[in-house]
């Protein structure tokens, strides 16, 4: 599967440069982060094979996942560069979802130009740098997974996150 090129994602959005991505940091909104006792999360390297490198229990967990961008240069490993980029959520619902059918939604727009623009840009601006990390929450139910979730990017504000609520929603342009 082939990675759309930067000019193939500049042609098909709207908008700045793909690259740029607006950061909204405040400590006073990290301090509402909760405490979800969250596990150690699973990380799996975003490309066409996420899906086949995953374990069978994770195939079939739900819980939350980030997506991560992660520089390649060489700094000393406690200060290694990490940026993110997006929360999700995996919940069943009636619909039986789990993190490897997820997954399949966001490997469809690898070279996919008519994707929404955030995922068309998380799928293919940074194919050697962009990691998942899951959190499987399979024993919690899915309004805590939900509560988890909403607690955590509408404080964080990940700059591919869309659906924010509250003052974080003031930190995007609304067009």
């Amino acid at each position: 599967m082939s990675y759309l090129t930067l000019d193939e994602v500049k042609l098909a959005t709207i908008g700045g440069p793909p690259y740029l991505l607006a950061n909204y940091h405040s400590p006073d909104w990290w301090k509402l982060i909760k405490n979800h006792n969250l596990p150690k999360p699973v990380k799996i390297k975003f490309d066409d094979k996420i899906r086949s490198n995953m374990s069978s229990n994770l195939k079939v967990a739900k819980g939350i996942y980030m997506f991560f961008l992660e520089t390649t240069h060489s700094f000393p490993p406690d200060i290694y560069m990490r940026h993110i980029l997006y929360v999700g959520r995996v919940i069943e619902g009636a619909s039986g979802h789990n993190f490897h059918k997820r997954m399949y939604h966001y490997v469809k727009d690898i070279g996919n130009k008519k994707a929404a623009r955030n995922r068309m840009r998380l799928a293919n601006l940074w194919p050697d740098n962009t990691y998942v990390y899951f959190f499987d929450l399979s024993k919690r139910d899915d309004k805590d997974i939900k509560d988890i979730e909403t607690n955590i990017y509408n404080h964080i504000v990940p700059p591919l996150n869309e659906e924010l609520h509250g003052e974080s929603r003031m930190t995007r342009k609304l067009y």
